[in-house]
């Protein structure tokens, strides 16, 4: 590597040309920290994984050098890898705010892990890891305690980010300090880590407070039918603002989904969602008029397996669409989503209900920065340098053309795999390593490019076929060969023909000494093309020989 361990260095090896999976490394002197450890999720229904997580094999051949993995909030893209990689990571030191602990806690335990220690942070207190100063600020976002990290060195102070934007109304968490903010970077930032979600976005985010009052008026005008919303499960502020107009316009809140039952937990258990007793479980709510129903779900981005999309499809045990219902989309669209939200959309259309979205209603606002904002973000850490992460290339592109127009002089266009020096005297991207994907199959993490994987994939698409060939040492069939799949369909083709085909290969192939190898290449070869000309498909094909 071309780099000496006096040196400074940035290394993102998620999060940065895609939305989701945010993993980002930091070394000085000889030592590591990471920040963030997330996940994304699979946007094709074909594909036989959900769960993708940053390949961190880079830091994995150092991990006696990681020193810390510091979480900057308890979003999915942020925490969600950790569970699954902590073991691989020697169980380096954890560092979060007390909410995320809570959230990361729950998640640990779901997986069963319990021999873990998360050291909490507080605001305002500088703390050392090696050579690393460090210090947190609470940025608005659309989950409790999401931090920008200021990391100090003697080769150069950076600002991380992680997700934020400027509500002047966040109704949980207050609005920015801009006193305790300056006093944070009172040293100078050399550098700016920046998210770039929202870059493309001319207006101000919004506030949470006009979520709030729309939402007020949709809950106090509905007489009739019930109320099915939903958003993302760790934004507590809005899952706060639809029990308060769920109260205010008395109806009760029935929580469907895993993940948002954990939120209400880790809330509480940080004095958070308290106070309101119109939660009511699954047996208390089939009690209740559907008129005075607010049921409140997981499946904003139309996952299959989620509560909105079995409740919207007729598999949810208890509860199902009526045509006087109301559902609302508290939520934004993840890029890649689009197709699957707009399938659920259109179920709830045809059964006749009343469908409220971004698009029609004042019924979410985002989480990260806008243009506006961005700009009062520069106007107050002044970078000498720019990265924006966070982001799409596209979003990347426009994040550096945008801080030119709003007068930062030097910029960085940093993609996963880039490492980058960020010593005072000299900013450059130095190398690319080696970086990617792997997936969570069962409770193995494989390469997404595994020919595991690419098997299945050409299964579910052509399908797959076993041959039995069972044959004494004088190379003689003691039976006709087995044919079997159950991923195509064996009636539609001769399986009678197929077999004496076979048995005519096998013969004039023995004939010839051929060893087991080339035999069953070739059977697989003559299944392949009878079957392609049959039924148009070239099926994967396991020939098995069995000597008697």
């Amino acid at each position: 590597m071309n780099y000496t361990k006096k040196d400074l260095l940035y290394l993102p090896l998620g999060g940065s040309g895609e939305i989701g999976m945010n993993c980002n490394l930091y070394h000085y002197e000889d030592k590591w920290i990471m920040i963030d450890l997330g996940v994304t999720f699979s946007d094709n229904d074909s594909n036989s994984y959900d769960l993708i997580m940053p390949n961190i094999d880079f830091i994995l051949e150092r991990v006696d050098k990681l020193s810390a993995l510091i979480l900057t909030h308890a979003h999915e893209d942020h925490i969600g890898a950790v569970p699954y990689l902590i073991k691989r990571l020697k169980n380096v030191p954890i560092y979060a705010t007390s909410f995320t602990a809570s959230v990361l806690k729950r998640k640990f335990l779901s997986v069963g892990l319990t021999d873990y220690k998360i050291n909490i942070m507080d605001y305002g207190k500088e703390f050392h890891i090696d050579d690393f100063i460090l210090e947190i600020f609470c940025m608005t976002h659309s989950i409790p305690e999401s931090n920008a990290v200021m990391i100090k060195t003697k080769q150069g102070n950076i600002l991380h980010s992680g997700d934020w934007k400027l509500d002047p109304d966040p109704l949980i968490g207050e609005p920015l300090d801009k006193k305790s903010f300056k006093k944070l970077i009172n040293d100078g930032v050399d550098t700016l880590v920046c998210d770039s979600t929202n870059v493309f976005e001319v207006n101000f985010s919004g506030s949470e407070s006009e979520v709030r009052v729309n939402l007020q008026k949709i809950f106090s005008d509905k007489q009739s039918g019930k109320i099915i919303i939903t958003c993302f499960a760790s934004n507590v502020a809005r899952v706060e603002t639809i029990l308060e107009v769920s109260k205010n316009s008395n109806k009760c809140c029935l929580f469907l989904g895993r993940s948002l039952q954990r939120i209400l937990e880790s809330a509480k258990e940080n004095n958070l969602l308290l106070g309101f007793n119109n939660i009511v479980s699954e047996k208390e709510a089939e009690m209740i008029s559907e008129d005075d129903l607010v049921v409140i779900c997981t499946g904003s981005q139309g996952e299959n397996r989620a509560a909105l999309s079995r409740l919207v499809d007729g598999r949810h045990k208890c509860f199902k669409l009526e045509k006087n219902d109301t559902v609302i989309f508290s939520s934004r669209e993840i890029p890649g989503n689009e197709k699957r939200i707009n399938q659920i959309k259109s179920v709830v259309s045809k059964n006749g209900c009343t469908l409220l979205d971004d698009s029609n209603a004042k019924v979410h606002v985002s989480g990260h920065p806008s243009r506006g904002e961005l700009k009062k973000m520069y106007d107050m850490v002044l970078p000498d340098l720019l990265i924006p992460i966070h982001g799409e290339y596209r979003h990347l592109n426009e994040h550096i053309e945008f801080s030119k127009k709003c007068g930062i002089k030097n910029q960085l266009l940093v993609e996963n795999g880039d490492l980058v020096k960020l010593n005072k005297d000299s900013k450059k991207i130095l190398t690319k390593v080696h970086f990617g994907r792997n997936v969570l199959k069962g409770n193995k993490i494989i390469p997404i490019d595994h020919k595991f994987l690419k098997d299945l994939d050409f299964i579910s698409t052509n399908g797959e076929v076993f041959v039995n060939l069972i044959m004494n040492v004088q190379d003689r069939l003691l039976t006709d060969p087995i044919i079997y799949s159950k991923s195509i369909l064996l009636e539609e083709i001769n399986k009678n023909e197929l077999s004496e085909i076979l048995s005519d290969s096998v013969k004039s192939l023995s004939n010839k000494s051929i060893d087991d190898d080339v035999l069953r290449n070739e059977i697989k070869i003559q299944i392949r093309g009878y079957l392609k000309d049959k039924i148009g498909l070239k099926p994967l094909t396991c020939v098995e020989i069995v000597r008697i």
